[in-house]
């Protein structure tokens, strides 16, 4: 009898030891992330926003820099939030106060340090108030639906209310924001 093995109880060794590593390999690994459901309302926050307008808003068009602080602090689903937005803006007019003229991105930290990017495509101005439309774009609650309610509740600058005759300037805006995302 031959006292080296054969080829063939070497392959059925290997394939034997293929398996095994397969199975192993099957057995211990990690889970996918569970999906979600259609519909759920992942994120539904209240809070603040503060917008500072550079220059001042007047009743003629102008090229102006909006900076925007949002707080979404107390949350009935989803974990509170913050986040800071700077955009340029042409053609803003005191009376428009809170319309945003272009499409922009906004990028919301959350307490546990994990952040959503949400791009603002439309904004629904109707006078003292707006409603913007999105989409998360990037990070936790990708492809959610995004809605965000505010109010301007105060507006700060020299005579504010005498802007949209000439006769006054607006450098801030702030009030109640409702923040809320969806899966889609």
């Amino acid at each position: 009898m031959n006292a080296v093995p054969s080829r063939v109880v070497f392959s059925r060794l290997a394939a034997a030891a293929g398996a095994v590593a397969l199975a192993g390999g099957l057995l211990f690994a990690p889970a996918s992330a569970p999906a979600r459901a259609q519909g759920v309302v992942d994120v539904q926050c209240t809070g603040t926003f503060t917008d500072e307008f550079t220059p001042a808003l007047t009743n003629q068009p102008q090229n102006v820099t909006i900076a925007t602080q949002n707080s979404y602090a107390t949350c009935v689903t989803g974990l509170p939030g913050s986040s800071s937005v700077t955009n340029n803006e042409p053609g803003e007019t005191c009376l428009n106060v809170l319309h945003t003229l272009t499409p922009f991105d906004e990028t919301i930290t959350w307490s546990d340090q994990t952040t959503s990017t949400v791009h603002w495509a439309s904004v629904e101005d109707t006078g003292g108030a707006a409603t913007f439309t999105g989409t998360v774009t990037a990070g936790r609650y990708l492809g959610d639906a995004a809605v965000k309610a505010t109010e301007a509740a105060d507006i700060t600058g020299t005579n504010p209310e005498l802007c949209p005759v000439g006769g006054g300037t607006i450098t801030g805006a702030s009030g109640p924001a409702n923040l809320t995302l969806t899966s889609v």
